[in-house]
């Protein structure tokens, strides 16, 4: 039986699968060889690294102008300062009561008073007084010293309550010049004082002259149904034709201002000031004493108004 001889067909099919082998075994040659090489490198001994650390420069942060305060402030101590006392005046030193206050002093605790029912004149008080009387001498003695006295008139006025009312009235010889309106007080606002002050110092007639003889101007005075009635002379009972006997003075007054039987008190309280020269016979200070009550009267001697 003859030999089936191989095909062309069989030889390619050999051909193919030699090389197909030639090439899986060169590209694993390669491999090798480039893995082999890769690992020969890694043989060789590491290199000796010497770990050294600095620090990192930075930046400077920027200053405050100033320290700042701790969150809890230490406690501060004012130093204690010594103050003297400034000596309270007498009640009846009138003068020294005004000049304490105009100088920055304290108002002295008796000189302090209640609005709409409190007046003070020359250093007398008076309290629970509505209404107000001034009745003041203007004789020839009081010429060098008027001026002074309607000076702290005003000052008074001005520091009346607009609910409390007032009247003046100025005594020479026998006769009694009364600021209008005449039959009446008037509100202590600022307007009538303004009036009050311009009749006395503009009308011509508060000139002092002659002697005097108060009599007169009290009863118009207690007319005008006062609760106070601020009585101001330099000689109370007067001289040469005017002049009146201290008995005599005392008694009429009594008549004019007699006591209340209802409650025993006179109807108007008088507070006297003897104004410039002492009053031998203490005539003001016997006034004082029955229709005022024992602050009621005060004395300001020459001196203390001239200097």
């Amino acid at each position: 039986m003859p030999v089936n001889e191989p095909t062309n067909k069989d030889v390619s099919k050999v051909i193919a699968w030699i090389l197909s082998v030639g090439i899986h075994l060169g590209v694993g040659a390669l491999a090798f060889l480039i893995t082999w090489s890769v690992i020969a490198e890694d043989d060789e001994p590491p290199v000796v690294v010497t770990a050294t650390w600095h620090e990192k420069q930075v930046e400077q942060r920027a200053k405050l102008p100033m320290a700042l305060p701790p969150k809890t402030l230490p406690e501060i101590v004012l130093p204690e300062i010594s103050t003297v006392a400034k000596p309270t005046p007498l009640k009846n030193d009138g003068f020294a009561v005004l000049h304490q206050v105009s100088t920055g002093g304290e108002v002295p605790e008796f000189a302090e008073r209640e609005p709409e029912t409190e007046v003070q004149f020359m250093g007398l008080d008076a309290e629970a007084a509505k209404n107000i009387v001034y009745v003041v001498d203007a004789s020839g003695s009081m010429l060098l010293h008027l001026a002074t006295v309607v000076e702290e008139l005003e000052r008074s006025l001005r520091t009346l309550h607009p609910k409390q009312s007032f009247g003046i009235i100025f005594f020479q010889q026998n006769d009694a010049l009364v600021v209008p309106p005449a039959k009446r007080l008037v509100s202590a606002n600022a307007q009538n004082v303004d009036s009050a002050m311009y009749w006395i110092r503009t009308s011509g007639k508060v000139i002092p002259a002659g002697g005097s003889n108060p009599i007169n101007a009290m009863k118009l005075a207690i007319k005008l149904q006062p609760d106070v009635m601020y009585l101001l002379s330099e000689n109370i009972t007067g001289a040469g034709r005017y002049e009146i006997p201290s008995d005599e003075l005392l008694t009429s007054i009594a008549a004019i201002n007699p006591v209340d039987s209802r409650n025993g008190l006179r109807r108007v309280q008088i507070n006297c000031i003897q104004y410039l020269s002492e009053d031998p016979m203490g005539t003001m200070r016997k006034i004082a004493e029955i229709h005022g009550g024992n602050d009621g009267y005060t004395f300001i001697p020459r001196g203390k108004v001239e200097n």
